[in-house]
């Protein structure tokens, strides 16, 4: 059993030792006023990490809704190819990337070895997913996804990659502005991408399509290039699929279609009907977007 004294020489002997090495080593006491800009300056560069992770989660979620899935059957020969073209890696790895010197900063504050790792995971995850969706719906998506793309030479930004896919006339692809329209909708005008203008043939068009041509603005259309000298169309369309940008703040809702166009004229029972020409049910694959393009309001 240790006594009071045994106990008491002990303590006296360690603060001993103590101060001795406090003299040999030269230690001093730091200031009270460094602890405190450590601990604020962890915190603040968490929170920074944080609030990056939130701009590369806005990004991917303006990449994820403005590629078209839908129409992957027309511009990538499967599924796969398309997804590795079009899935945001480079916002996904950024994003866990800031999540985690969010969470290795905050470990390091003051108090931060108290909260469980959960905790601080759930926490920087949650707050990057919160934010990003309140900077995606204002339009900060696509402008951090555009300002980034200006800089690594591996990476393009998505709205530019899924351009390319639809300047391939020759593969059927088309997309770009309509710039005119022809009284009865049986020819468009389009300026694709590149600047190029295309007459474009609408005689094969169904209801839904003609409202879009009609609506005018940016289109995507499938079909087949004139391969003859005695037609004067460029282009002949099978499928017209409004071109939306989400997630942007310049955006503005549709507008209706042209009056000069309804389904009640002699035009609009023509093309009310299931019926295309041959051309366009040969085109690859014609099945799948006839029900894609049924689908579109």
């Amino acid at each position: 059993m240790t006594t009071p004294t045994t106990s008491k020489e002990q303590h006296d002997h360690i603060a001993e030792r103590v101060l001795e090495r406090i003299k040999d080593e030269r230690l001093s006491p730091r200031p009270r006023w460094e602890f405190i800009f450590k601990n604020y300056f962890f915190w603040t560069f968490g929170a920074l990490a944080v609030a990056f992770g939130s701009l590369a989660f806005s990004a991917t979620l303006f990449e994820i809704t403005n590629v078209d899935w839908r129409l992957s059957v027309a511009t990538h020969s499967n599924f796969f190819s398309f997804f590795l073209a079009a899935a945001p890696f480079l916002w996904v790895f950024m994003l866990a990337l800031f999540i985690l010197i969010g969470y290795v900063t905050v470990r390091r504050t003051n108090h931060g070895y108290r909260y469980p790792l959960v905790l601080i995971a759930l926490g920087a995850v949650m707050t990057s997913i919160t934010v990003g969706s309140g900077l995606y719906t204002i339009g900060l998506g696509r402008a951090t996804d555009e300002m980034i793309g200006d800089h690594p030479p591996f990476y393009r930004p998505i709205l530019f990659a899924e351009r390319s896919w639809w300047l391939a006339p020759e593969k059927g692809l088309l997309g770009g502005q309509i710039v005119d329209v022809s009284p009865d909708i049986s020819s468009f005008t389009l300026r694709d991408f590149s600047g190029q203008v295309w007459h474009i043939d609408s005689s094969d068009l169904r209801n839904q399509d003609l409202a879009t041509v009609a609506r005018a603005g940016t289109v995507r259309v499938v079909g087949l290039p004139s391969k003859t000298a005695t037609t004067s169309f460029d282009f002949h369309a099978c499928f017209v699929f409004p071109w939306e940008t989400r997630g942007d703040f310049r955006n503005e809702s549709l507008p209706p279609p042209l009056a000069v166009f309804s389904t009640t004229s002699e035009r609009g029972e023509k093309n009310s009907t299931t019926t295309q020409g041959e051309a366009c049910e040969g085109i690859r694959p014609y099945r799948q977007l006839r029900t894609i393009d049924d689908a579109n309001p």
